[in-house]
């Protein structure tokens, strides 16, 4: 019976450290070094909140993105710095009477007179549909009655929409140890950051202490009062420290040099991590093994849990074998034609948008047919070149495409 048990573990044990069971268990901080503030600049528009700067943030890379919560007149929960005489300005809004909006008035109303406001639900939905996007709350509130109210309103908004599972990728930010149980007693949620900036005087050594006692593993603060003495307090403590909001690039060198992880950025983006020298590129190397023959290297990227594949490579890798296929672009019906046996030339310039190396992902429009019969088959272009769901793609022609069991890459069989 101890056998059996034994091997039982062992079993269970092996399975929990696969490869995906590992990707799993990642931190949300682990990969990404840069929050983007108020959910990101658009344009040259920064503190917008709004739908257009989520979209364009997580084109731009950013998986972790910080939003602003305040409530309407009329009681809604929506996606707002605050209702002061200062956010109507920078946002290209008069004030009518009172500075409060209710919910009509605050999402029928342009911010800069182009971007669409959000309300909790609408920005809970985006969330839905980005599933690789985290979220860090900025509710701004200390006391204990308007946090309730706040947070009980993102959970049932969650719930009500039958959308809870987003409340795993919110990362809620307190500002005073209490508010750690008072959101506890509303949901469990996983992640959690201790932000300082509300806090006159930190005592860094009882706030490392609270973080380690409570499992809060990052801790941000305001760039203008970091010292390296106060970062190696907590960091010496294994939490992650950020720092906020930070738009020049030798002031984020200068805070990576003093021991901060990460920083909050309007501006700084993803591509721009190598010139504090830490890796920008969204891409992963792999190895795709052909029927078993042939072993090619190729650069994926993994978008919303799956994996894609640039369409020119994976032309290149069924080249000369019974399932290559040749590639036209109709740019009258903005059709990419897939026609299986012809010969892999170029897909042409017309579809090359950017190179730019900046890696800007957006879900592509194109209409894909296969053998002149539309298909459906989800597409990316990044920096302009067309990428594929890898293994979605591999079955609308006829093939098997298995990631290997070290996650490191695709076999390949007719």
């Amino acid at each position: 019976m101890k056998l059996k048990q034994i091997t039982a573990a062992l079993v269970a044990a092996i399975f929990l450290c696969t490869p995906a069971k590992a990707e799993q268990n990642k931190k949300w901080y682990e990969e990404n070094r840069l929050v983007a503030h108020a959910l990101g600049a658009i344009e040259d528009k920064k503190e917008t909140n709004s739908k257009e700067a989520f979209i364009h943030s997580w084109g731009d890379g950013y998986k972790v993105m910080e939003a602003d919560f305040s409530f309407t007149s009329d009681g809604t929960l929506v996606v707002r710095h605050d209702f002061d005489q200062d956010s109507y300005y920078n946002l290209e809004q008069i004030v009518n009477g009172s500075t409060e909006m209710n919910v009509n008035r605050f999402s029928n109303e342009k911010i800069n007179f182009r971007y669409t406001p959000l309300t909790v639900a609408q920005l809970l939905d985006l969330m839905s549909q980005y599933q690789d996007v985290y979220l860090i709350t900025d509710t701004k509130h200390t006391d204990i009655e308007k946090i309730q109210q706040q947070f009980n309103a993102i959970v049932n908004t969650a719930k009500t929409m039958g959308k809870q599972e987003v409340l795993d990728r919110i990362i809620v930010q307190i500002y005073h140890p209490e508010m750690l149980n008072t959101v506890k007693q509303i949901y469990p949620f996983e992640n959690w950051i201790y932000t300082l900036y509300q806090t006159p005087d930190p005592n860094y050594d009882e706030i490392a202490a609270f973080c380690v006692q409570n499992k809060v593993d990052v801790v941000t603060i305001n760039y203008e009062i970091v010292t390296q003495e106060n970062v190696q307090k907590l960091a010496s403590n294994g939490i992650k420290v950020y720092a906020h909001t930070v738009n020049r690039i030798l002031d984020f060198k200068l805070l990576l040099n003093a021991g901060c992880y990460g920083i909050y950025t309007d501006y700084i983006k993803p591509y721009d991590l190598d010139l504090v020298n830490l890796k920008k590129t969204p891409f992963w190397a792999g190895r795709v093994m052909l029927n078993q023959q042939k072993d090619f290297t190729v650069n994926f990227n993994t978008i919303l849990g799956k994996d894609y594949i640039k369409l020119r490579e994976f032309a290149k890798i069924v080249s000369n074998t019974n399932e290559q296929f040749e590639v036209k672009y109709n740019s009258e019906t903005n059709t990419v034609q897939i026609i299986k046996g012809g010969v892999y030339t170029s897909v042409g310039n017309e579809m090359l948008l950017d190179n730019s190396e900046k890696y800007i992902t957006q879900k592509s429009n194109y209409q894909i047919t296969l053998d002149n019969v539309p298909v459906e088959l989800s597409c990316y272009t990044i920096d302009g070149d067309l990428y594929v769901d890898m293994v979605k793609f591999a079955e609308l022609l006829g093939m098997n495409a298995e990631k290997k069991q070290d996650g490191k890459g695709y076999i390949i069989t007719s």
